[in-house]
């Protein structure tokens, strides 16, 4: 974990904003010439891009502070200070969807065919950005000692299970004690013994791919699991979101798939499977109530995303 690639006092050019410049870059590049192609001005992609993302960077960082008005409420300067981090990727979505369309009545463009030229570079940038993440050592996942009956789970009782671990195990809840969970589970060949919610678990190596952080750059999971590994859970996205690419790549490349409304479906679909598959394992999930919020929006992405298919499959029978 290295979060930036130079730091000279103030000025840092952190690998998390590359690679969201990178996409953005990639998007401009090669939706113009698409759009060009189909006779949309090269201009008016770029500005369409440009305006989008930076309302969905405002709507990212809105939907995080709502979610965690207990900690921002009353402090404006922490609320856009989006350098201490605290971005979420539905929020972005719903504030650059509006965004989008409103660009698209004012422009007089159609908005599917807009929406199917951006949104596989907008997935492939959502891969580039989960590296971002891992370089922040943010975005993570709970520890891989969690016995996956508590990780696969609709309602999320995994701050509960850990607070009876940590009771459990003697450990008090700061990086340092915790980074002892590990070694106090392998004394004993069955793991460490919990009791929760009247059924007993057994703390011990689940999942042997987990990732490890130290506190040299402070890292969000560090300050949360101290040196316990932990579900690269922006690693499971990345490359999920890579795939999701690949698949709207092939139909983005066909001109007659632009404009249907295919690849917005495609995308609205695939990003709201990968999401809530990843998020059983993300450890810093925003709430609604006593459910996952992630997983409420992905459902409704998931509707979405078949409207939008039974719409294109409609409008080409009255074609």
């Amino acid at each position: 974990m290295f979060p930036y690639l130079f730091k000279i006092g103030f000025l840092e050019l952190r690998i998390y904003s590359l690679m969201y410049i990178t996409g953005i870059l990639l998007t401009i590049y090669f939706s113009r010439r698409k759009a060009a192609k189909l006779g949309i001005k090269q201009e008016d992609t770029e500005n369409f891009i440009l305006f989008t993302f930076l309302f969905a960077l405002i709507g990212a960082r809105a939907y995080y502070v709502l979610f965690r008005w207990d900690y921002y409420g009353g402090d404006i300067f922490e609320m856009i200070a989006i350098w201490h981090g605290g971005l979420a990727i539905h929020g972005g979505l719903i504030a650059g969807f509006i965004a989008a369309i409103s660009f698209c009545l004012y422009k007089k463009i159609s908005p599917f065919k807009m929406g199917d030229i951006i949104f596989p570079w907008l997935l492939l940038s959502q891969a580039l950005g989960r590296f971002g993440n891992f370089a922040n050592g943010e975005a993570h996942g709970v520890p891989t000692l969690t016995p996956p009956s508590i990780i696969f789970r609709a309602e999320n009782v995994f701050p509960q299970f850990w607070a009876q671990v940590l009771k459990t195990a003697g450990l008090n809840n700061n990086p340092e004690s915790v980074s002892r969970l590990k070694d106090i589970a392998a004394q004993s060949p069955d793991g460490l013994a919990v009791t929760f919610m009247d059924k007993i678990y057994y703390i011990k190596e689940y999942f042997p791919w987990g990732i490890s952080f130290t506190n040299k750059y402070g890292a969000a999971a560090w300050r949360d699991f101290g040196t316990l590994p932990v579900h690269p859970t922006f690693f499971y996205e990345m490359f999920l979101n890579f795939i999701g690419f690949l698949i709207l790549f092939i139909l983005w490349r066909k001109d007659s798939n632009i404009g249907t409304g295919k690849i917005v479906g495609g995308y609205l679909i695939a990003y709201g499977v990968i999401r809530a598959a990843v998020t059983f394992f993300r450890a810093d999930d925003l709430m609604l109530g006593m459910l996952r919020a992630p997983h409420l929006i992905s459902i409704l992405m998931v509707l979405a995303g078949i409207g939008f298919l039974i719409n294109a499959r409609l409008r080409s029978k009255n074609l």
